[in-house]
Formats: structure tokens, C-alpha cells, sequence
């Protein structure tokens, strides 16, 4: 297939109710956060989690010693989701480089790790890179990354990728944020199409999530109803 340091300002929740405004979802209380412990979290900086869906596999990105450059992907596993989390061990050449790899996102089906990188082979600042992976249980089968090409990536910031699987029959789409000319704010919210012949398509603005101001790391619900950025 050919597919193939930001400041959090806000959180906001998007709801795209399909059949009226009375049917709002109702949801149950977040519990106080919990801190991941010294196992995850080390004097340096830890960010951009992922987590598998069978929450066994935490990926994130850390400054931490013994990684390639500034910012490195790490995994940490655990035997069943009452087993404490194992010590991070670093991906490997094949994801990591001596340039900056940071905010990973896994696909709903695991085969695909889209992340950030500025890494030379790019079209300029931030780009978003994707790398395939053939076993889904195993976090170090990823091969080597693939930049996603100028339909998604420009001259300017392009990062924090969010992958829509859109399982109903619509194309797949990928959301991200951009500093690209042509949009409202400083960072605002855009979305590329997955082409049939697996090249993704034009960036186009998403306006009704973008705003004078600065949105950033979309996360899309998995069926498409809710973003999170």
C-alpha cells in the first residue's frame, strides 16, 4: 500500500447526534486521575499516550535516556488489565530516529501507528508519518515509517493524527491539526481522505471545528459521532 511541542489550552467535546438534539448521550462520571507511577513516568517528559484495545499495550513518547534522539516512542505491556504495567522498553530504528517522534495514534484495527515526526524526508516542520504493522498483538513488529505524502503534509506544522476507519462504507479519513496558510487560527483542525488506491487525498479545512484561536490533537471517536480536541 503506498500510505502509505505543543500547549494544551482547552479540552472540548464535539457530539454529532445522527437523529435529534433531545437523544444526548448520557455519561457516567470520569473518576479522579491516577498517576501511571514511577514504572511510566520518569524526571523527564512523558506525553501522546495510545493505549490498545485490549489495554495491554501503552505506547507513548518520552525525552528519557536511551532513545534515539529528542523524543522517542516507548511501550509498555501488561499481562491483563489488573497486571501492573511493565517497564517501558524503546521501539526500535524502524519507528524512532535521532529527530523528534512524538503523539502516536494507533488505527482502530492496530495495524497502523500514525505519529509526528521532523525527521528529514518531509515536506518541512511537523509531518505525520505511518508505519504497518502484520501482528497486532506484537508492539514490535512495526516496519519502517512511511511519510504520508502532500495530500496531509505541508511546509508548515502538521501533527497530532487522529485515523477515522469509517466502517459504514465512507472513505477513511484522517484528522489532524495544521499551521498551514489558509486557515482561521494559529493551529486549526483539518481532515485528509484515504484515496482507493491508498494515497491520501487534499487536506481540506474542517471550519466548524476550527476558530481564531488555537485547536489542536483531534481525537475521533471510533464511530465517528464525537471529536475531542
Amino acid at each position: 500500500m503506498a500510505f502509505f511541542r505543543v500547549a494544551l489550552t482547552a479540552i472540548v467535546l464535539v457530539a454529532l447526534i445522527a437523529s435529534s438534539p433531545s437523544a444526548a448521550p448520557d455519561f457516567s462520571s470520569w473518576s479522579a486521575p491516577v498517576n501511571l507511577g514511577p514504572t511510566i513516568n520518569s524526571t523527564f517528559a512523558e506525553a501522546g499516550p495510545a493505549i490498545s484495545k485490549d489495554g495491554l499495550s501503552l505506547y507513548f513518547h518520552s525525552e528519557r535516556p536511551g532513545g534515539e534522539g529528542s523524543t522517542d516512542f516507548w511501550v509498555s505491556q501488561r499481562a491483563s488489565e489488573d497486571a501492573p504495567w511493565e517497564a517501558p522498553v524503546h521501539l526500535g530504528e524502524a519507528i524512532n530516529t535521532p529527530f523528534t517522534e512524538a503523539v502516536a495514534a494507533l488505527s482502530r484495527d492496530e495495524h497502523w501507528l500514525f505519529f509526528t515526526s521532523d525527521r528529514p524526508g518531509g515536506f518541512g516542520g511537523n509531518d505525520i508519518w505511518a508505519s504497518y504493522r502484520q501482528h497486532t498483538h506484537d508492539p514490535f513488529d512495526w516496519q519502517p515509517a512511511v511519510n504520508l505524502g502532500g495530500g496531509v503534509n505541508s511546509a508548515f506544522i502538521d501533527s497530532a493524527p487522529s485515523y477515522f476507519a469509517n466502517d459504514d462504507g465512507g472513505a477513511p479519513q484522517l484528522f489532524f491539526h495544521s499551521a498551514r496558510p489558509g486557515g482561521i487560527g494559529g493551529t486549526d483542525i483539518y481532515m485528509s481522505e484515504l484515496f482507493p488506491n491508498g494515497t491520501f487525498g487534499p487536506a481540506s479545512l474542517v471550519a466548524e471545528l476550527s476558530s481564531p484561536g488555537i485547536e489542536q490533537h483531534p481525537s475521533i471517536r471510533f464511530d465517528g459521532l464525537e471529536i475531542f480536541f
